[in-house]
């Protein structure tokens, strides 16, 4: 018995230890013990000791883990014989205004568990003070601003004097986002208390209250509050927090589905994660019995099947399966239905302030334009036109990437109507200038947009412009200067280095553009581009050099190639052949390895026997690849061979390779051939 009572005790001290290991390992310990009756009475005046808050935080915790203990493990006969549940309901919300946030989180899921064991008339005694706390932290005093901004003051001046680098911009938005009081550990303990609850039980109490503190929860400024709002929502979803209150004659369903949008479509991807499991929750318990699911259709289908596309993983994939649970197959009927509402939705997300938003409504617009009927589609081409082109210009490289392919797929499936709206040479203008962007991605995608527009409409003139453009800016490369970036002593050399920017030290250790400024997060705190209209004069992107604008000519002979080989001409192989012979400039292995990658679209999209006209100086086209020594051109050289071997055949290219006329080819790329058979 004796040695009973020591390891009781020993745990008891673990559990009120300052470490958080020895807190963990007091649990465990507990949770073997085998307690006696004179174990329990003991504990039962412990726990009061330890909560009456004259003690450190750390035994007050302890106090609350062993009550939750307690709570779990012993049945209702045994709580009643030793009269413990009287006292923690009396002394649990105390425990709310200690200053350490894991005290007042543990007392919130004690409170649940009371209400778990005591059911409903222990809910409505803690609702009144709980409802008390959210309002109180939730709207501040007139004088709260004030004194946190001093604090804010002074806490920026200290920090600034140890790092001269922190802006006072960047300590803002850290207030911003920082935890709002108690605020956020009140409204998990009301998650905890509903939780707790039987459905049946929840819907018998006037919820109006509950909602109204949710739905400012859901709307406050913090992001930590919002999360915390829809996480708690999404608990009075499960319990039928949609129903009818006993007072009312409507239920509160289209409320909360107009509510949950504006989740699904916040800043921050925590935020929008939360919203995302409220909105499964929302469609998985039944609706009211005067409501179905196809009255929220409307508003919450276009934000979940936006969101299948969101930047973040965590919210793309549990959209996606939120989606296939929701819709059942149906998704694409199901949008047809509710297009309308569908377009509004995406074009209005096309204006977004985050430019991350901007880029998935292009991917989404040009997801329907390709999968949804011409007829559907047709009443809504000049208002989605117009979401794109402000896209387009977008100074975010990402949104103007996304843009630029939902253009091509709207103009290849609707020609006629993009002319009718004013637009002759179908867009070309916007498609070229993407063309010669200063972002690889954004080059190789108005290429492919070109090239299927070209498959898709017959346009003489078109043909004509794009062809003049991939003249002009090949025959532009020998203007290409030697050194494009910066100055050439500032970049290590010798043999397998790549080219790169050594780190300034001193005095020149941070550009005044990277410095002092806004911090971001994820795309999430402010916009990281700016929408075309509101475009700042300073924020003009990098010109675009010579080298680049060959790049962009060199991916659209490789698009042309492979998808609109009707109108490819033998010619753009020698003019791709000859840009590719400079090699004064610093980024020329950048050209090798797209040229590299345009010979196998080349062998793709043209017949074998007008490929194999081509084949040998195409090999000497590998063999600059692999004669620069450069990691990226090698490597390209590598792939390029490898995919001839297989797809030509490996004897038909060995015996081109060492028959070539010129010695370097068989030199070079002998060694890379597989062994022969």
């Amino acid at each position: 018995m004796a040695g009973e009572t020591g390891d009781l005790l020993l745990t008891l001290d673990l559990l009120c230890a300052p470490k958080k290991l020895s807190r963990e390992k007091g649990e465990e310990q507990l949770l073997s013990l085998t307690l006696t009756q004179a174990n329990l009475n003991y504990l039962c005046q412990w726990i009061p000791d330890k909560l009456e808050g004259l003690s450190n935080w750390e035994d007050i915790h302890g106090g609350l883990t062993v009550a939750c203990f307690l709570l779990k493990n012993l049945s209702d006969d045994q709580l009643r014989a030793l009269h413990i549940l009287q006292v923690l309901e009396n002394r649990v919300l105390e425990c709310h205004e200690n200053v350490e946030f894991r005290v007042r989180i543990a007392a919130g899921h004690l409170m649940g568990l009371l209400c778990f064991r005591s059911g409903l008339v222990t809910f409505k005694r803690f609702l009144p003070s709980v409802i008390e706390g959210i309002t109180t932290n939730l709207e501040r005093s007139p004088d709260a601003p004030a004194t946190e901004s001093e604090s804010s003051l002074r806490e920026l001046i200290v920090a600034k004097e140890r790092d001269v680098n922190m802006s006072r911009s960047s300590l803002s938005v850290f207030h911003d986002t920082a935890g709002w009081k108690n605020l956020e550990t009140w409204m998990k303990c009301l998650q905890e208390m509903v939780v707790s609850l039987k459905p049946e039980d929840f819907v018998q109490i006037d919820r109006s209250q509950i909602l109204d503190l949710v739905f400012k929860a859901t709307n406050h400024v913090n992001r930590f509050v919002r999360e915390t709002g829809y996480e708690v929502l999404t608990t009075v979803i499960h319990g039928h927090g949609c129903y009818r209150n006993p007072s009312e004659t409507e239920a509160n369903y289209l409320k909360v589905a107009q509510q949950i949008l504006k989740g699904l479509s916040d800043n921050w991807c925590q935020v929008r994660m939360a919203a995302s499991r409220a909105v499964r929750t929302f469609f998985e318990v039944p609706p009211p019995p005067e409501h179905s699911a196809t009255n929220v259709y409307p508003i919450l289908l276009p934000a979940m099947c936006l969101n299948r596309y969101y930047v973040a993983e965590g919210v793309r994939l549990y959209s996606q399966e939120t989606w296939c649970r929701v819709t059942k197959g149906e998704g694409k009927k199901l949008i047809g239905i509710y297009l309308d509402a569908v377009v509004d939705y995406y074009t209005q997300q096309a204006t977004a302030d985050n430019h991350t938003v901007r880029e998935v409504s292009c991917t989404s617009i040009s997801e329907v334009i390709s999968k949804l009927s011409p007829d559907l589609m047709r009443p809504h081409i000049l208002k989605l036109l117009t979401a794109l082109l402000i896209c387009f210009d977008d100074t975010s490289w990402s949104a103007r990437d996304a843009a630029c392919a939902a253009l091509g797929t709207l103009v290849s499936k609707f020609p006629e109507e993009i002319k009718s709206a004013g637009y002759k040479n179908l867009l070309a203008d916007q498609f070229l200038r993407n063309l010669s962007d200063s972002i690889p991605s954004v080059r190789d995608t108005a290429a492919y947009s070109i090239a299927n527009i070209l498959k898709s409409i017959s346009d003489p003139e078109l043909i004509q412009l794009c062809r003049e453009h991939i003249d002009t800016q090949l025959a532009n490369i020998c203007d290409q200067p030697a050194d494009s970036h910066g100055i050439e002593p500032t970049r290590p050399q010798g043999p397998g280095l790549s080219w790169c920017v050594i780190s300034r030290r001193g005095a020149d250790a941070h550009d005044a553009r990277h410095t002092d400024q806004t911090m971001y997060s994820c795309g999430s705190l402010a916009p990281t581009g700016f929408k075309s209209s509101e475009r700042p004069v300073e924020l003009n992107q990098r010109p675009t050099e010579p080298w680049e604008h060959a790049d962009g000519a060199l991916r659209l002979i490789g698009q042309i190639a492979e998808y609109s080989p009707q109108i490819f001409t033998d010619d753009l192989v020698d003019e791709m052949l000859k840009a590719c012979e400079y090699k004064h400039y610093t980024h020329y292995p950048y050209l090798l390895d797209t040229a590299c990658n345009v010979v196998i679209q080349l062998y793709k999209g043209l017949e074998k026997a007008r490929f194999k006209r081509h084949l040998d100086n195409l090999l000497i086209l590998l063999t600059t690849a692999f004669e620069s020594q450069l990691p990226l051109a090698v490597l390209a050289c590598k792939e390029t061979l490898e995919f001839l071997s297989t797809h030509v055949g490996p004897n038909v290219i060995r015996g081109r390779i060492e028959n070539h006329l010129d010695a370097r080819v068989p030199r070079a790329l002998s060694g890379l051939l597989p062994s022969a058979a």
